[in-house]
């Protein structure tokens, strides 16, 4: 399907172009969104289990349906402000490592069309800069594309350093 444009406009038409759908959640007075195909699903942080010596982006462990959960801030993976213990956790589906992000609240779902370009330092050693997808408007909010599954490879490369 396209879409018509007035006469004046300078072009005949412009394909419709798909929208994304997202749940956008806040770390702090920040915003991001994950795709929502990449959720398995979203409750309440209760019962997490504490890991001594585990890095501070850990923040325990979760029994999810049966299932042990890696629980993991977003806030401190993105080296955001500390965020509340209360808070909710976005539990990824299982091709997206099957973790646990704990994040202050969800604000609702919402989707994007287009995203602006992230500017990225080239010469960054600390690939989380490559988890945010882009950027994209809604409301008069600025919300951060969180790519889950370069999140993942990030959190993957993270668990394995040191094992060599």
């Amino acid at each position: 399907m396209t879409r018509i444009l007035p006469p004046d406009s300078g072009s005949a038409q412009v394909p419709n172009l798909p929208a994304h759908e997202v749940v956008v959640c806040a770390v702090g007075r920040e915003y991001f969104a994950l795709p929502l195909e990449s959720l398995a699903e979203i409750f309440k942080a209760t019962e997490i289990t504490s890991l001594p010596l585990a890095p501070s982006y850990l923040v325990g462990v979760i029994n999810v349906h049966g299932n042990l959960s890696s629980v993991l801030s977003l806030g401190r993976i993105l080296g955001l402000e500390d965020t509340r213990e209360e808070g909710l956790l976005l539990i990824l589906t299982s091709d997206h490592g099957g973790i646990s992000l704990h994040v202050d609240t969800t604000t609702g779902f919402t989707s994007y069309v287009t995203l602006e370009d992230v500017a990225r330092d080239a010469h960054a050693k600390d690939q989380r800069v490559e988890i945010i997808e882009g950027v994209f408007r809604d409301n008069g909010r600025l919300i951060s594309l969180i790519n889950p599954e370069k999140l993942r490879v990030w959190i993957d490369s993270e668990f394995t350093k040191g094992e060599d």
